[in-house]
C-alpha cells in the first residue's frame, strides 16, 4: 500500500544524474535540460519529491567523472571533448563537478542514498530472464542490460511494492532500461512470464501475485514526451525558481 500519496519517490540512474553535472558529456542535451528542470525543482522545494539514488550509481558518477578527466586515450572520451587523441575534460569542471556532486549527496542534502540489498539481488530473478529473452526493439547495437542496471531495476520494484507504483518514477536516458521495465515486463504475456519462471517466483519474493502492475513506469529522459511529464508531475516544465512559503503539491 502507498504510504504517501502526494510526495513523488524519483530514482535516479547515473545515465541522467552525469548530464546534470556535466551536460558537456553527454550525447543529447535534452535528457542533461530535463535533469536539471526536475533537479532545481526539488532543490528550491518547488514540487513534493524524494530524489533517491542507488549507492552503485554514486560509484558509478564518480568514476564517470574520473574517466572523462584522465583518459585521455579512451576514443569515446576524446571524442567527446574535441575530437583529437588526449582531449579530455578540463580539470577545472572535473573538480567543479565532483564538489557539486559531493555536496548534493552528503547527508541527503538533495540526494538520499538507497543502498543495495539482498532483497534487491534477489528481486533480479523477476527481471533479468525478461531482459534476456528477446531484443523487444529493433536495432543493430541492442544489447542485453548488466547486473548494475538491473539491480538498480530491481530497486524500483521494491519502491513501487512501498510507495505504490503511481508515485514512484525510475528516471534514465537508457533505452534498453526504458524498453524492459515500462513496456516489455508491464506487457509481457502471462504465458511467457510462466514459462519464464516470474509467476512462481513473484510469491516466494514476497511480490504476491504476479502481474506487469510489479514493475515501475520510467520516465527516458532523451525520449519521453512533455505529456507523459506533465501527467506525473502536475505541469511541465516545473517551476524552478526559489519562493517563499510551503512548496506546492505536484
Amino acid at each position: 500500500m502507498p504510504t504517501n500519496t502526494d510526495r513523488k519517490i524519483l530514482l535516479w540512474d547515473a545515465s541522467v544524474v552525469i548530464p546534470y553535472y556535466l551536460p558537456e558529456a553527454s550525447k543529447n542535451g535534452r535528457a542533461a535540460a530535463r535533469a536539471k528542470v526536475l533537479v532545481e525543482a526539488v532543490r528550491h522545494h518547488r514540487i513534493e519529491a524524494h530524489c533517491l539514488i542507488p549507492n552503485i550509481v554514486v560509484a558509478e558518477v564518480f568514476a564517470a567523472f574520473d574517466r572523462y578527466c584522465y583518459s585521455g586515450w579512451d576514443s569515446q572520451v576524446y571524442k567527446r571533448f574535441g575530437g583529437s587523441k588526449g582531449k579530455t575534460l578540463h580539470t577545472s569542471k572535473y573538480r567543479s563537478a565532483r564538489k557539486k556532486f559531493q555536496a548534493d549527496i552528503h547527508n541527503g542534502s538533495l540526494f538520499y542514498q538507497h543502498d543495495l540489498g539482498r532483497y534487491h539481488i534477489l528481486g533480479l530473478d523477476l527481471i533479468a530472464p525478461v531482459d534476456k529473452y528477446k531484443k523487444f526493439y529493433r536495432s543493430k547495437d541492442v544489447r542485453a542490460m548488466g547486473a548494475s542496471d538491473l539491480l538498480i531495476g530491481s530497486m524500483a520494484m521494491h519502491l513501487v511494492r512501498v510507495h505504490g507504483r503511481e508515485n514512484v518514477r525510475l528516471l534514465t536516458a537508457d533505452r534498453r532500461m526504458h524498453a524492459i521495465f515500462d513496456r516489455a515486463c508491464s506487457r509481457l504475456k502471462f504465458e511467457t512470464a510462466k514459462k519464464l519462471g516470474l509467476v512462481s517466483k513473484a510469491p516466494e519474493l514476497g511480490f504476491g501475485d504476479w502481474s506487469g502492475d510489479l514493475y515501475p513506469r520510467v520516465f527516458d529522459l532523451e525520449r519521453c514526451s512533455d505529456n507523459h511529464l506533465s501527467k506525473f508531475f502536475g505541469v511541465w516544465p516545473l517551476p524552478t525558481r526559489k519562493t517563499r512559503g510551503k512548496a506546492p503539491k505536484a
